[in-house]
């Protein structure tokens, strides 16, 4: 009886063990309807500057004239939006590795590119306001700059609080733990 049952056990488990290596050897199968979308294509700058701005003119649900000129005007107050922005260092200098000179040079420029945008969407809100109702202006101003707060891009998400490197302990002042000013664990 006994070497009956444990024979059954061993066949059974070879089958298994043999079906799990088949299904692995086995060609993935592909959903017709997703093998006939067209892979996705990346959009140059100016592309992606159209799109939103006809993304934003849906949404303020623009007549044909009203839209023709909010596009042209958007695009344009887009362009000087991205010129706000600070070119990228080349010697980026770790947070920990900066001296008191770089961090308040870093930010009296961060209050300099604020004080550009800000300058900016006054000059392009008198603009807007001949096209625009006050509904309208709020959400073109409401709106959070391109690359901000897009999905993904919260710190709490997806467990990246807890990774190391990614976000500073709770009362920790530096991200850098080779940083002498950091804490350490005695």
């Amino acid at each position: 009886m006994k070497t009956t049952h444990l024979l059954s056990t061993l066949i059974l488990t070879v089958c298994l063990g043999f079906g799990s290596v088949m299904a692995q050897n086995a060609a993935p199968q592909v959903c017709p309807e997703k093998a006939e979308k067209p892979c996705k294509v990346k959009l140059t700058p100016e592309q992606r500057m159209e799109a939103q701005a006809q993304r934003m003119g849906k949404q303020l649900m623009l007549d044909d004239a009203k839209l023709a000129q909010f596009t042209s005007l958007y695009k344009e107050y887009l362009t000087a939006l991205k010129e706000c922005r600070p070119a990228a260092k080349e010697n980026k200098v770790k947070p920990c590795e900066r001296t008191d000179a770089q961090i308040q040079q870093d930010i009296e420029q961060r209050f300099e590119v604020r004080q550009k945008v800000l300058d900016t969407q006054k000059k392009y809100y008198a603009s807007f306001k001949k096209i625009l109702n006050a509904r309208q202006l709020e959400k073109v101003f409401s709106m959070p700059r391109p690359g901000k707060m897009h999905k993904g891009n919260f710190p709490m998400r997806h467990g990246k609080m807890g990774k190391p490197g990614k976000m500073p302990a709770p009362g920790c002042p530096n991200v850098c733990p080779a940083c002498p000013q950091a804490p350490q664990n005695k």
